[in-house]
């Protein structure tokens, strides 16, 4: 065939298969609508009994978990802190009833810095300690008082991931302190009372990857969002029966991306949140199935799990979330 064939022919061939395509429905090659994807819970496991043995837990209070996965546990009933893997093992303990260095009287809230130490809210000896990941005393701050820098029994802290300042919810004090690294005092905000900048029953707090600072006042049944300057951004929350409404809120914790979690121990579920305060799904019911809870308390939400403290069972609860 000939160079003058040869380009005829593949004139033709490229003509025949542009007129071919051209006269299949376009909706043939149009993908399968797609189903949007909806959030599932799951239940991975449980940990813990009461008791006052290795790896008994009583009344404990709040937990957290370090970048390998290990989960502390304010054990606050026992005046220490357990130390377990990922899977529940316990691993070690240190902690006894006292006002000294590395002794606790009621250790409420407990967190991890931006090194990795192991701080704790000693909430009954107004204070924070900070250990190292094996126990090793390292510092202290704060004394009983009204002044800045002292507590009148403060109920839960957070570190900020940005810059290590640490966030303390002063209870008896209805305000919020803020604190460098090194336990010395920025700024306060708060008093008594129901307005932006007041608190009836300050009993949560956490920081969000952009420093925000998310408070749950029990008394007036409201989380209020501040910038790390004290700036309110929004509230929301209210009493009631509804899917984005609660009983009894508790405890909130703030995951990796932003979203809020709450424990609402008057129905017994756990409840989910946007960072403008959108409701997205709670989950829980009252029973004594594993996966069920009869308090649920305190509860840390890593970039896997989200853990739940049932103060009643004494016990440790693992979820997580998947997309289906």
């Amino acid at each position: 065939m000939g160079s003058k064939m040869k380009k005829l022919f593949l004139l033709f061939f490229i003509s025949f298969i542009l007129f071919m395509t051209s006269c299949v429905p376009p909706d043939i090659f149009e993908p399968e609508e797609l189903k949007p994807l909806t959030e599932k819970v799951i239940f991975c496991g449980t940990f813990g009994f009461s008791g006052p043995l290795d790896g008994m837990l009583i009344s404990p209070y709040d937990l957290t978990t370090d970048k390998e996965g290990n989960i502390y546990v304010a054990d606050t009933g026992n005046n220490r802190i357990q130390k377990f893997s990922s899977s529940g093992e316990f691993l070690m303990k240190w902690g006894t009833l006292g006002t000294g260095n590395g002794q606790f009287n009621s250790p409420l809230a407990i967190t991890t810095d931006c090194s990795g130490n192991i701080l704790v809210l000693d909430t009954a000896n107004n204070r924070i300690q900070k250990f190292s990941p094996d126990g090793k005393f390292l510092m202290k701050f704060g004394e009983p008082g009204t002044g800045d820098g002292q507590f009148q029994t403060p109920y839960d802290f957070a570190v900020d991931p940005r810059n290590g300042n640490i966030i303390v919810a002063d209870t008896g004090n209805a305000r919020i302190q803020v604190f460098n690294s090194k336990g010395k005092f920025i700024r306060k905000w708060g008093e008594p009372g129901i307005g932006n900048y007041q608190f009836s029953t300050l009993f949560s707090v956490d920081v969000d990857h952009l420093g925000n600072i998310y408070t749950l006042d029990l008394g007036l049944g409201i989380i209020k969002k501040f910038n790390s300057n004290g700036k309110i951004l929004r509230k929301w929350g209210q009493v009631g029966t509804n899917d984005a409404e609660w009983q009894v809120p508790y405890r909130l914790a703030v995951d990796t991306a932003g979203y809020v979690y709450v424990t609402d121990i008057g129905s017994f579920k756990i409840m989910k949140f946007s960072p403008q305060g959108d409701f997205i799904l709670k989950w829980g019911k009252q029973g004594g199935e594993p996966q069920n809870f009869m308090s649920p308390l305190g509860l840390f939400a890593d970039k896997s799990n989200i853990y739940v403290i049932d103060f009643m069972f004494c016990s440790i609860k693992i979820f997580k979330i998947v997309l289906e």
